[in-house]
């Protein structure tokens, strides 16, 4: 059985070819990619290296950034797990980051406070994490509320792609708790 990470309304599941059209009107709307992309569209080549990347880290982690589907409408209402940040050095690996994103339609639900408990908690578990990580840009303050109710506090501020190489040169809030 896949792995599925229930709450009260969510489903975080991996993801299936029928989603694919969810996620690319998330990925090709400015708004929603403000803070993820700096507002650019995503390309149907980044939408696939992403969900390559998704699979890899289920494969590898039992972790991704999985879909969040509403349990009792089965509508993608955004995206939430977790993804393992580049190591610091060749002995230190890096921190799992915890992240999200909710579709615009159902912003202000709570829908990310909620998988992101459901999501500590299989960090703290199944996962045995000892720390999570989220990289917000600073001017996110939705991201960051969702963040501090979760109980993670700014650790600093870098650029992202100290975080994943790939990521762009710009700066970012680091937030972590520990488990």
């Amino acid at each position: 059985m896949p792995i599925q990470i229930k709450t009260e309304r969510l489903t975080l599941r991996p993801w299936k070819r029928k989603d694919r059209s969810a996620l690319n009107q998330m990925c090709r709307d400015p708004e929603m990619m403000q803070y993820v992309t700096g507002g650019s569209a995503m390309s149907n080549g980044q939408i696939r290296d992403f969900l390559k990347r998704q699979k890899r880290h289920l494969r590898n982690h039992q972790v991704c950034f999985f879909a969040m589907e509403h349990t009792e409408t089965k509508q993608i209402v955004g995206l939430a797990g977790m993804q393992p940040l580049d190591p610091v050095d060749e002995n230190t690996p890096g921190d799992f980051e915890l992240g999200w994103w909710v579709w615009k339609e159902h912003w202000r639900n709570g829908y990310a406070t909620e998988a992101g408990l459901a999501l500590l908690d299989y960090a703290r578990g199944p996962l045995s994490l000892k720390k999570v990580a989220a990289v917000i840009t600073p001017a996110n303050s939705a991201s960051i509320g969702v963040a501090e109710k979760l109980g993670m506090t700014l650790e600093c501020q870098k650029p992202a792609n100290q975080t994943i190489n790939t990521r762009p040169d710009w700066m970012i809030a680091y937030y972590s708790r520990g488990l």
